[in-house]
């Protein structure tokens, strides 16, 4: 796994010069509107590549990918693309308008309910669910079926909190699958899709096939273990074996993924660790069991709660 440059938020001098109190006063503006406002790319690239490289491990390459007007006026924003060893980390970031100075992360807005701004960005419509609707506690999965710690979080979700909790919790699952770390993680996410697509009961029963027998699938099994599972969990064979050979769920688990990266900057980023978040009340880690013991036990009626995982090193 690459090592990032930086896991908080830091400010870094990327030019000579002095200060510009200007372009602070700048930053207390509105949202910038104009194109003009947009450091200059290969400035900046060449800045970045100036001053990290000289603490970077080598062999690490830093490429910016994109800028584009800020949040915040006199101020882009991009992502810088880490790559070492064939595995790849984008990391958001802000620059000011004269490419000197540079903020690793995202623009919050704190004037904004952060629990309605990450749940704005999860999409649940169509999402594997169980659970009753009205439950107190709702849990979004994002997770690998070839990661070890997911598997153990699997275990901990279907053997002890489900049959707990029972109707107290809704279980959402997506995919997020580390594909520049494990190989069949993306083809077994197809293939839960495409179980998806022609029914609920038919994905958890691939869900489960998949986690239960994750030591025994590996990249030159794979195609046969889940033609066997979708056999198992009686789909139309012809169907499921269109669908994975067409990778026609492909655009689904890159949603996913999408989606997963845009929330990507919530406290939770292991798979040992969970945000519980309610209504009126700031995301929190906790860990799985005890965080859903204390949500669904003192939720007022009517009120709910939803819990996010995601797998380690995401």
């Amino acid at each position: 796994m690459i090592r990032t440059i930086s896991c908080i938020v830091f400010a870094a001098v990327l030019g000579g010069g002095g200060c510009n109190t200007s372009g602070t006063n700048q930053a207390t503006q509105g949202p910038a509107t104009s194109a003009a406002q947009v450091a200059d790319k290969e400035q900046v690239s060449r800045r970045i590549g100036e001053y990290f490289g000289k603490s970077v491990t080598p062999g690490v390459t830093l490429r910016v990918t994109d800028l584009a007007p800020a949040e915040v006026a006199g101020w882009s924003k991009g992502t810088l693309e880490v790559s070492a060893g064939g595995n790849t980390q984008n990391m958001n970031f802000l620059v000011s308008q004269d490419g000197r100075y540079f903020i690793s992360g995202d623009v919050i807005d704190l004037t904004v309910d952060p629990l309605k701004a990450v749940m704005q960005k999860i999409d649940l419509k169509g999402a594997p669910v169980r659970g009753p609707e009205d439950a107190k506690v709702t849990i979004v999965e994002y997770s690998d079926f070839q990661c070890p710690f997911c598997s153990r979080g699997y275990q901990i979700v279907e053997e002890q909190v489900l049959p707990e909790y029972k109707d107290k919790v809704k279980f959402y699952f997506k995919n997020l699958p580390l594909k520049s770390i494990h190989p069949w993680a993306e083809s077994a996410a197809i293939a839960a899709e495409c179980a998806q697509q022609q029914s609920g009961d038919g994905f958890w029963k691939m869900y489960h096939s998949l986690f239960k027998s994750q030591r025994e699938i590996n990249q030159d099994n794979l195609k046969e273990k889940v033609t066997q599972f979708a056999k198992d969990a009686a789909l139309d064979d012809a169907k499921f074996t269109q669908c994975f050979d067409s990778k026609a769920s492909q655009e689904q688990v890159d949603k996913d993924l999408q989606e997963a990266a845009g929330i990507g900057r919530t406290p939770r980023r292991r798979s040992s660790s969970t945000v519980a978040a309610s209504k009126g009340r700031s995301p929190s880690r906790t860990s799985s069991r005890s965080s859903i013991r204390s949500w669904a036990d003192r939720a007022p009626p009517g009120e709910r709660f939803r819990l996010t995982r995601a797998p380690r090193g995401w």
